[in-house]
């Protein structure tokens, strides 16, 4: 008889004898040692006496291997010891690791491999932080904006977490699983730390508590740590639970007794992604003549910087389309050139636009770092710039 018979015949003896089971199985899960065992040998006898599979899918992994991809052996003194990977790095980490290879061929783990994604867990971590630390004063039953009267940027970081939530989704139904580590990854590092959350400073650092701007990226930003917390949940269960636990509004326990998010659909955002997608490829552009304008010590800092932009008739379009062009762009100021100016010789050239990088002038306000004119306007606060001692003077009167 196979020698498989008896874990073949599992399907009847646990599914079929218990009525809170659901026959046939939703999954099998095994190795690829097993297509001519238990898959087999379940196909076999399920067939044989029900006249159906046991199983409605199936799923196999590879081998874990040593970090050069040789057999783990006890002689050759190379095996991870997931316990021992646990106490140096946490449960989460490892989970992580997991979710970051692909399962289906022989997976190599190392010390150094272990590293790496500890290495992506910290920024994923820092993300969470970042969020949670600027939603101290928010309250989403009174201060949070709604959806539809979200304006710009906001309205696109909303279709792009819709659109990571729509991925992540299908990547969980279809059990791939490093495609939810790449696409989360990619999410909080990208569209993230790398834009939203390095625009926002500006605002949420230097406006007053209730500025509407401060409050739409509170909303966006709650609205995102919500469901990030939610989709990490299965891979960093207890990173998420730690999240939950200083999530501001939530009345559930524990994230766990949730359920996944949906996409906050609010209509046809075609035309507003292709305008940010546009806009996001001209800021790459003037992010490279910051950063040689930077190397050649033109400047230091980005807020040093008072720009000057020669676009061609379609990026002026969009270019003029934008609000808040020097916040988007982490400088001081911000001048569009008119069409009939010529491009100096010191611009940086691009396809789509030229960059003129000069040092602004003025005096760094103390409050925002902004270099204003304005600075020294104002005798109750001649350190700052006009907005900032309109701010202080009108909100913060009674701070010492």
């Amino acid at each position: 008889m196979d020698v498989w018979f008896d874990s073949g015949s599992s399907h009847q003896g646990v599914l079929k004898e218990r009525d809170d089971l659901v026959h046939p199985a939703d999954l099998y899960f095994e190795g690829s040692d097993q297509y001519r065992g238990w898959f087999n040998s379940s196909l076999t006898t399920s067939v044989a006496i029900n006249g159906i599979a046991p199983y409605k899918g199936v799923l196999s992994h590879g081998f874990v291997m040593d970090g050069e991809g040789k057999k783990m052996s006890k002689s050759l003194g190379n095996i991870v010891v997931p316990n021992d990977v646990m106490k140096q790095l946490g449960a989460d980490i490892l989970r992580l690791w997991v979710a970051s290879v692909d399962y289906q061929a022989d997976s190599r783990v190392s010390d150094p491999i272990l590293k790496q994604v500890a290495e992506t867990y910290r920024k994923i971590r820092n993300t969470f932080r970042f969020l949670l630390g600027n939603l101290h004063d928010f309250d989403p039953e009174t201060n949070a904006v709604k959806h539809e009267d979200l304006q710009g940027v906001h309205k696109f970081m909303m279709v792009k977490l819709n659109e990571l939530t729509n991925r992540i989704h299908e990547d969980y139904k279809s059990y791939q699983f490093l495609n939810v580590y790449n696409n989360f990854r990619n999410f909080c590092t990208v569209e993230l730390s790398s834009f939203y959350m390095d625009i926002s400073k500006d605002t949420l650092y230097i406006e007053h508590a209730d500025h509407p701007e401060r409050r739409e990226f509170q909303t966006v930003m709650y609205e995102v740590l919500l469901s990030l917390t939610k989709l990490i949940a299965p891979i960093l269960p207890h990173t998420a639970d730690e999240v939950w636990e200083n999530l501001p509004g939530q009345s559930e326990e524990s994230v766990q007794l949730t359920d996944m998010p949906t996409a906050i659909e609010q209509g046809d955002f075609d035309g507003l992604k292709a305008h940010w997608n546009a806009f996001m490829s001209v800021r790459d552009e003037v992010l490279k003549a910051l950063e040689v304008a930077r190397n050649e010590k033109v400047i230091g800092k980005s807020l040093q910087s008072s720009l000057t932009l020669y676009p061609d008739e379609q990026t002026r379009e969009l270019l003029e389309g934008t609000e808040n062009l020097s916040k988007l762009f982490i400088v001081s100021n911000v001048r569009i050139a008119s069409a009939i100016e010529e491009v100096p010789s010191e611009a940086q050239v691009f396809e789509e636009i030229a960059v003129l990088v000069e040092k602004a002038e003025g005096e760094t306000c103390d409050r925002c770092w902004q270099v204003s004119e304005t600075v020294g306007e104002q005798e109750d606060h001649p350190s700052l710039c006009s907005n900032c001692a309109e701010t202080v003077s009108n909100h913060y009167a009674d701070v010492e």
